[in-house]
């Protein structure tokens, strides 16, 4: 009896300690350790001081992490001067890890992915410099004369030409070129890297989860559909410029315009084989692997508003059998690792080049359901991750909206200025409190509706977590009470962005925003609401609302002017949560009971089906 005990012992300590299970190698679970790094972008010493502080390597810089899976979430490369050997210690850990039951995890970031495909205008000098030993004078005289049969530096004599052409191309452009190739040795080692990873149901990729996923499966994303566009794009790059099709630094909008104009002037023997490879640059060159619609470049997950991105966020979750997802390429606004939507999102890019961000090297570790950060100049903190803090609008100093409400109240007046865009009963003041100085628009008399109404929709805002309305406070200023409004710097009205039919950055589509918008509008029967007082971030893109006083009228219908907004799941969540006590709370004392009461009215009926 005691023998059977103890095999039945000895068995449940071998399952305890059983090694992990990789039906792919994208796929893993019952890994007892995950550590996750973020950006790293040429900044050796600081990778491997984290490195060393989750003890992943030891003080010569080899494996030390035993049974830990080390994942990182791409952009080794650009920025910083050190990428190759980057590349190289993660190389060597890679073969080192599996020897202690152990794994390194590399995927693709998008600066990987420019520097496939020829994009390098974040290649910094010392790079070059690394390839240099490796490239020979006839690898640049033969490139040299290339370009010059290309019509390239046709006004400049021979001396002339030479010197242009070797300010373009740096000593080590062309060995570099060639390494980052489908054929170098760092090309076939980036391009056997997949795009996204699940370890223990935890996705890990670099920019985020856009909608484009449902129609993948992590089988196909990593090796049938937008890493095969990749491979295919490099390679057909790479043998048309062999060619004369293309020269070696074409822009990437340009590419398959020129291949298809010298194509049709090509009469070689190997026409056929060309113009397949024009086709298939000319297809993968519209992939998603290349823009925001896909993961290597998405910024929704990380940027845009989750009222309606917790719906994208889940509905990926779901369809690739996760239950959150660990993402680098945006930078978080305090350079500390931040969840979102729940803690469905972990952001662990903290700006770890810090002559480019300012930040500092951190890595999360995850083991079992526990989730801590380590932070390179505080080895032994072990914090959690931090909750993201409601900031609409960029503010100095990084201050949190509660920090920035009391700048409001208490900042001393130091310029007034004409109200922009012609608001009457507004004036646009300079504040400032110590080193900290901004600007706020303050509202006595508007055109319509109260200025005590501006605080409300405020409150309202961030109570459901819309986000998109500036903080916003009661302040008496010479004698006269108003609303003080942060007034967010660097954006255009939606009235002249769609009038000049200006660009912006895409990150979060205009559609699910004004979506957003206009559900917002339908609960506080804003139906004043014009392009003029939607205003949208140069820099993000992101639509902020201005001009609330005419909102929360006491009926308890919803407006006429208003068309009937989409409501998503999460919104729907929020909306539902909401009770008399809660916004009694929130809104008074600048709505009464009466107006609460309309509100609610008013939700009842955005939530009821049409």
């Amino acid at each position: 009896m005691v023998k059977l005990i103890l095999f039945a012992l000895a068995l449940a300590a071998g399952a305890a300690n059983a090694a992990p299970a990789c039906d792919r190698e994208w796929s893993c679970d019952g890994v007892a350790r995950i550590v996750a790094i973020g950006d790293v972008h040429g900044a050796l010493a600081e990778y491997t001081a984290i490195l060393r502080a989750t003890g992943i390597i030891d003080a010569a810089g080899h494996w030390a992490g035993g049974d830990t899976y080390l994942v990182s979430t791409g952009d080794l490369l650009d920025r910083g001067p050190e990428s190759s050997a980057v590349i190289a210690l993660l190389r060597r850990l890679e073969a080192e890890a599996p020897i202690a039951g152990g794994r390194v995890l590399v995927t693709l970031g998008n600066h990987e992915a420019m520097n496939l495909t020829g994009e390098l205008g974040y290649v910094v000098a010392a790079d070059y410099a690394a390839a240099a030993d490796s490239e020979d004078a006839a690898l640049r005289d033969a490139a040299f004369s290339e370009l010059r049969a290309h019509g390239r530096y046709p006004d400049l004599a021979a001396p002339a030409a030479r010197a242009a052409f070797d300010q373009a191309f740096p000593q080590g452009w062309f060995a570099r070129q060639r390494e980052f190739s489908p054929t170098g040795e760092e090309g076939r080692w980036l391009l056997a890297r997949p795009l996204m990873v699940r370890v223990n149901g935890v996705l890990f990729t670099h920019g985020g989860l856009p909608p484009g996923l449902m129609a993948e499966s992590l089988d196909t994303l990593n090796t049938t559909t937008l890493h095969r566009d990749l491979l295919d794009y490099t390679s057909a790059w790479h043998a048309l410029i062999a060619a004369g099709l293309l020269d070696p630094d074409t822009d990437f909008d340009a590419r398959v315009a020129l291949a298809e104009e010298r194509l049709a002037a090509y009469t070689g023997a190997d026409r056929e084989r060309l113009a397949a490879l024009v086709a298939t640059l000319r297809r993968t060159d519209a992939s998603p692997v290349h823009s925001v619609a896909g993961p290597l470049w998405y910024r929704g997950t990380a940027m845009c508003n989750s009222a309606f991105e917790t719906d994208t966020v889940a509905g990926v979750l779901e369809h690739l059998a996760g239950d959150s997802v660990v993402i680098g390429h945006t930078v978080t606004t305090t350079k500390r690792v931040t969840t979102r939507m729940d803690g469905r999102v972990t952001m662990i890019d903290t700006g770890m080049l810090a002559a480019a961000y300012g930040g500092q090297p951190s890595a999360l570790v995850i083991e079992g359901s526990t989730r801590r950060v380590v932070y390179a100049q505080a080895p032994d903190e072990r914090a959690a991750p931090e909750p993201e803090v409601r900031r609409v609008g960029d503010r100095p100093g990084g201050l949190t909206d509660d920090q920035l409400e009391q700048f409001l109240r208490e900042a001393e007046v130091a310029g007034s200025e004409a109200p922009p865009l012609g608001r009457a009963g507004t004036r646009l003041l300079t504040l400032r409190r110590g080193d900290t100085s901004l600007r706020a628009l303050f509202i006595t008399a508007p055109a319509r509706g109260r200025w005590q109404h501006e605080i409300a929709a405020y409150r309202l805002d961030r109570l459901l977590g819309i986000d998109m309305v500036p903080v916003t406070v009661e302040r008496t200023l010479d004698g006269e009470t108003g609303a003080l409004q942060f007034w967010i710097e660097h954006t255009l009205s939606a009235a002249q962005v769609e009038r000049e039919q200006l660009r912006l950055p895409p990150w979060c589509s205009l559609e699910s925003q004004y979506g957003l918008m206009r559900a917002f509008d339908a609960l506080t029967g804003n139906g004043t609401r014009r392009a003029e007082n939607v205003v949208l971030g140069r820099a993000d893109g992101l639509a902020r609302l201005l001009d609330n006083a005419g909102a929360f009228p006491a009926s308890r219908t919803l407006d006429a002017r208003l068309a009937r907004p989409p409501v998503g799941a999460e919104l729907a969540r929020r909306l539902r949560a909401l009770d008399a006590a809660q916004l009694g709370a929130a809104l008074s004392p600048w709505l009464d009971a009466r107006l609460v009461r309309a509100i609610l009215a008013r939700r009842d009926a955005l939530l009821r089906t049409p």
